[in-house]
């Protein structure tokens, strides 16, 4: 099957000497691949009669992982926008403070985003169509991913941020966040080896 131009034309850029798109962009990518699986699997589900009883769950699911598809998607353009502002400001020298918290903080939002996709995941792979498992455990790898590949992003950039207490404050809730999807990605992988066992 043939790259959809749009995809190739990004892979292009990735490869490319530009530092935008970059790996904040990839990040985000990556929430957008896991969503789109986790999507798949819902609706293999979905008008099944073996799965009768978990439908109404599974559409709620579809349709909040589809809307975090779609900002996922917004993100990856965020992304390489706010890098690009980082290195207009270093050129022009003023506003850089300012610049270094926005790149920060595109990259955060990816990775609470990939955060609440892994809780939809989850459900999903427990209680989505079997033959479908494998696809909801690539979709919490593509998450997991999407998560630690969004926080170097946004640790690249803590030491130029002069305001310590921004900077704390942001530290914490990292280390919090990385203790959560720690426990809900392996719970989920969990889920998905004790399904394909079954």
């Amino acid at each position: 099957m043939m790259i959809e131009n749009s995809m190739k034309e990004f892979l292009e850029k990735v490869a490319s000497k530009s530092p935008t798109p970059g790996g904040g962009s990839v990040a985000a990518l990556a929430g957008a691949i896991a969503c789109s699986l986790a999507s798949m699997v819902c609706n293999l589900t979905i008008g099944k009669k073996k799965y009768e009883d978990v439908e109404e769950k599974m559409k709620e699911y579809l349709d909040a992982v589809g809307k975090m598809k779609n900002e996922f998607e917004i993100l990856i353009d965020e992304d390489a926008r706010a890098f690009d502002k980082v290195m207009e400001a270093f050129k022009l020298k003023k506003n850089l403070q300012e610049a270094y918290k926005k790149a920060s903080l595109v990259p955060l939002k990816t990775a609470e985003k990939s955060l609440e996709a892994i809780k939809y995941i989850f459900n999903i792979a427990k209680y989505g169509n079997k033959n479908a498992i494998s696809d909801a455990g690539v979709a919490a790898q593509m998450a997991n991913a999407s998560f630690h590949s969004a926080l170097f992003n946004v640790k690249i950039n803590l030491p130029y941020i002069e305001d310590e207490k921004y900077r704390s404050d942001l530290e914490k809730k990292l280390f919090k966040m990385e203790n959560e999807m720690k426990d809900l990605f392996n719970k989920t992988m969990e889920e998905v080896k004790n399904r394909m066992e079954k």
